[in-house]
């Protein structure tokens, strides 16, 4: 008899274990409150986003003159036009060699035209910057600027912390998450953070990701540098817990059962 008692104590144990460690849908659920007739307006623009000291610059500057057009990259056809992209952009630390990166003072150095002072300003600036300057030594350029150096930093309870590089300058909170492979069963949606780093100063953002109205949250189209940090949930060390005792309890109970058979 105390053998059934014990098992039916531990069955009722384990059911209430269970049911306290059971989370709402809704907890990790993103935008469960839009519905099929939701509008969201929004009067935000992507900023566009100005480099800064040590970003790495992809340009292009073709012309006419398949000579000049070698002086910007050893790579270019005779038609002009770089037939080494895949080679020489094409991982993290080729960008890093045949990039331009922004020198300590601000500028980047380019063949035949100089220096120009970009930090501060924005891709299609640069791009207008090189135009102009150039003009005084190269006949009707071609030229083109993106970033290579766009990455964010996505950690806490996702399935796979790390750098995530993008080649988009337009990139979401969700896209993010989705390149560290989503989040853990674990994770806090309700209040993800971003970090955004303007000079001297940081800006936390505070992003509900259950919600619609994160979508008008400066922090939903992330910036260079962005630091994402989904938070574990508050009852991750009690589902732990749970899952310890629930376990427990199930060895206890089986060995109960064979030695009462045996007996």
């Amino acid at each position: 008899m105390k053998t059934k008692a014990f098992i039916r104590l531990s069955i009722f144990l384990g059911a209430i274990i269970l049911l306290y460690s059971c989370r709402s849908t809704k907890e990790f659920t993103y935008l469960h409150d839009i519905t099929n007739d939701s509008k969201i307006l929004s009067d935000q623009s992507i900023q566009a986003y100005k480099v800064k000291k040590f970003d790495n610059l992809y340009i292009s500057i073709v012309t006419l003159n398949p000579e000049v057009n070698a002086l910007f990259d050893s790579n270019a056809s005779p038609s002009g036009y770089n037939s080494g992209t895949v080679s020489n952009y094409g991982d993290n630390t080729s960008q890093y060699i045949n990039g331009y990166q922004i020198d300590s003072n601000g500028n980047i150095d380019l063949p035949l035209i100089g220096t120009i002072q970009v930090e501060g300003l924005s891709l299609d600036q640069i791009k207008d910057a090189i135009y102009k300057k150039s003009l005084s030594y190269l006949k009707e350029p071609n030229i083109k600027v993106k970033l290579l150096s766009f990455k964010v930093n996505v950690s806490g309870e996702v399935k796979n912390s790390g750098i995530y590089y993008s080649y988009n300058e337009k990139l979401t909170i969700l896209e993010a998450i989705s390149m560290a492979g989503g989040v853990t069963d674990n994770a806090k949606i309700k209040k993800a953070l971003v970090v955004r780093q303007e000079g001297k100063i940081s800006h936390a953002f505070e992003v509900d990701l259950t919600s619609k109205d994160f979508l008008l949250s400066k922090a939903y189209y992330l910036q260079p540098d962005d630091f994402i940090y989904i938070k574990p949930s508050k009852n991750k060390k009690s589902e732990l817990n749970s899952t310890n005792y629930s376990l427990f309890l199930s060895t206890i109970t089986t060995i109960l059962l064979i030695f009462n058979i045996i007996k």
